[in-house]
């Protein structure tokens, strides 16, 4: 129930979000970003709010070494220990063997945009940006749709079509870049 939306531009990365709280039956607004930024990294999420606190607040990370390629270091350092965490608080879902959680993290790192998704795999879309939660499919249509804009102004716009369209997002809007 909301709408993170990231994109690349110019060598630095932009990530935005809505602040629909609730549910299907009942709706408020969540007080802060659906993301923070730390050491250079962004992380926002999407699903749930009991796993995002795990990680903004019970999980450090070693700092990216250049030498290192970003995909490598989120998934051996970030994802890894995203999975370590939400296991050992009870916040991940086993079933059929399998551990996943209810959350999806959108990462913004030296410039490149990147999905966490429930099963810990690490992706980049070749569009150069992404959209998570239920505003995600509106938000992904205005951004295809609107090239040409400068990043702040087409975060915005896909955020707005999202709340438009979806009953789960909601402004206030807060948008930043990542460099």
């Amino acid at each position: 129930m909301t709408c993170i939306v990231a994109l690349e531009h110019a060598g630095a990365a932009w990530i935005g979000c809505d602040s629909f709280m609730g549910d299907a039956h009942q709706r408020d607004r969540i007080d802060r970003p659906k993301f923070y930024v730390r050491n250079g990294m962004a992380i926002g999420f999407a699903g749930s709010i009991r796993a995002a606190q795990l990680v903004e607040h019970g999980l450090r990370f070693r700092p990216h070494q250049v030498s290192e390629s970003v995909q490598r270091y989120l998934v051996t350092e970030v994802a890894r220990k995203i999975r370590i965490v939400l296991n050992r608080e009870g916040a991940a879902v086993r079933e059929q063997g399998t551990d996943s959680h209810e959350a999806e993290f959108v990462v913004c790192l030296r410039g490149e945009v990147w999905t966490i998704q429930q099963d810990y795999a690490v992706l980049r879309s070749a569009h150069g940006y992404t959209a998570s939660g239920s505003g995600a499919p509106f938000a992904l249509g205005a951004l295809a749709a609107t090239p040409k804009l400068e990043p702040h102004r087409r975060i915005m716009a896909a955020l707005k079509a999202a709340a438009t369209f979806s009953t789960a997002v909601c402004d206030p809007f807060h948008v930043e870049e990542i460099r």
